[in-house]
């Protein structure tokens, strides 16, 4: 199994849509996925089980198994996409406060990913300093870092490799680019930040998709950069 974060400290650089639609294209490639939401904003949640019950959700959500209320097992979701889910609700925001002292939780929570059965874990997680990238980070083997073009996108990249450092446990930390010009990736190469070698441009094709809930067409340019990366973080 190799567990995958996908994380950034600013909003809006496409860190859900990496973490769907790189699942989707590992799903492609004949490979066991899970994603866990960790974020409580679940707009990863909301792609993959827009068809659940709300209700449902709540009481398999991944808030109760980090309190120890359900195990792991009894909270995965079958999506109809192929794609196993741990789900998320607005929700675990207070309970990330109610266990942010306890540091034995993402010990349990790294124990708890070990003994399932899949090729892939992927990870997405809040855009913020939190207990709950705290927990991504953890117990990652691969950190994914979306990077733009923007001061402060690059800013948080720097913040954010820190974190990976400190975590621990020989992490490997990579900026994919996102919504960039093959021009700008190369700056971005230029000042010293390590990326893919595979970019995902901007496409409105990707938006639509990701607001209606649907995988990207297969064999048009967005999924093919998709498969691509899915090779290449694959081999990392």
């Amino acid at each position: 199994m190799k567990v995958i974060t996908v994380a950034s400290l600013k909003g809006g650089v496409g860190k859900t849509t990496l973490s769907i639609f790189l699942s989707l294209a590992l799903r492609n490639a004949k490979k066991k996925i899970l994603v866990v939401d960790l974020d409580h904003n679940n707009n990863l949640t909301d792609f993959f089980l827009r068809d659940e019950e709300v209700e449902t959700i709540q009481g398999k959500s991944i808030g109760r198994v980090l309190k120890g209320n359900l195990s792991i097992d009894d909270s995965i979701f079958k999506s109809s996409l192929g794609v196993d889910v741990i789900a998320s609700v607005p929700e675990l925001s207070q309970i990330a406060f109610e266990l942010l002292f306890d540091t034995a939780a993402p010990l349990r929570f790294d124990s708890m990913l070990r003994d399932l059965k899949y090729d892939f874990v992927l990870i997405d997680t809040p855009p913020a300093i939190s207990f709950e990238l705290s927990c991504g980070l953890h117990v990652a083997d691969t950190v994914l870092c979306p990077v733009g073009y923007s001061r402060w996108n690059i800013q948080g990249y720097s913040i954010l490799e820190s974190k990976v450092e400190r975590a621990g446990g020989n992490k490997i930390f990579i900026g994919v680019p996102s919504a960039v010009t093959d021009k700008r990736v190369e700056t971005l190469r230029d000042g010293g930040l390590s990326l893919t070698k595979t970019v995902i441009h901007k496409s409105e094709v990707i938006a639509t998709a990701s607001d209606a809930g649907k995988p990207l067409k297969e064999g048009s340019p967005s999924a093919d950069e998709f498969k691509i990366l899915a090779k290449e973080i694959a081999k990392i």
